[in-house]
């Protein structure tokens, strides 16, 4: 069973939603899984419904929790999926969008995804430009191709092991990724401070491919020292109307 999941918290992501609601090929991809979940984290009943009436992805769930810490949702959402019996997960923020993908066929990357044998984890943001072109891929396909890494090669290049841009993985990773200690850090920003730090000495699977698939336009919140550059890369692709 192959499931997604994208999470919102707070009152202030209605322009997020709204510029979601217009991405084309991000819908047409979450159409391709079995489950999609939108999870709201301390949101009002009016940013709930409004999430509801842009929503154009099919096969939709809500998941609503107040006054919890942010690693209680994980947890929970954990739960969730192995109680429903997902094989493979696909994690995206509220403020990822499309990037470099309008040649990639969904049908033949979900197909490669769900016949692939063994744990694995993709990253749908760095491309294999980002950390070493001279790399051999692992796999060829006709729309993209994919290069084995792990959260290791990412820290070697002072980046993060593991953060929150988009990837997909087999189920069996997951309580890998969101283990015990990582359910006592309560805040987002602990989460995030915790993957960056393990990640950087242990190492998974985080293959990557030649394109840039999807991406965070980081718009909205704390971390906006690039939203100017990113509206206006929105704006480009359509996405963003003012």
């Amino acid at each position: 069973m192959l499931v997604s999941f994208t999470q919102t918290y707070g009152d202030d992501r209605t322009k997020l939603h709204e510029i979601y609601s217009r991405d084309k090929r991000l819908i047409e991809f979450k159409n391709c899984f079995d489950l999609n979940i939108h999870s709201f984290h301390n949101c009002s009943l009016r940013t709930i419904e409004n999430y509801k009436k842009l929503n154009k992805v099919k096969n939709s769930e809500y998941m609503i929790f107040n006054d919890v810490p942010y690693s209680f949702t994980i947890k929970a959402l954990k739960i969730k999926l192995k109680n429903i019996g997902c094989t493979h997960f696909f994690f995206s923020q509220d403020d990822t969008f499309s990037a470099d993908n309008d040649n990639v066929d969904w049908d033949e990357l979900t197909e490669y995804i769900k016949e692939f044998k063994g744990n694995f984890m993709i990253n749908l943001y760095y491309n294999i430009d980002h950390i070493n072109s001279t790399y051999i891929p692992l796999d060829i396909k006709n729309s993209f191709s994919v290069y084995y890494l792990t959260t290791i090669n990412f820290a070697k290049k002072t980046w993060a092991g593991m953060d929150d841009q988009a990837y997909i993985c087999t189920s069996d990773l997951l309580p890998i990724i969101y283990d015990s200690l990582y359910e006592k850090k309560g805040s987002v920003w602990g989460c995030e401070m915790y993957l960056k730090e393990k990640f950087s000495k242990s190492a998974i699977p985080r293959y990557v491919t030649n394109k840039t698939i999807f991406r965070n336009y980081n718009i909205l919140g704390r971390n906006i020292n690039r939203k100017l550059e990113n509206i206006r890369d929105l704006y480009r692709k359509k996405l963003y109307a003012g």
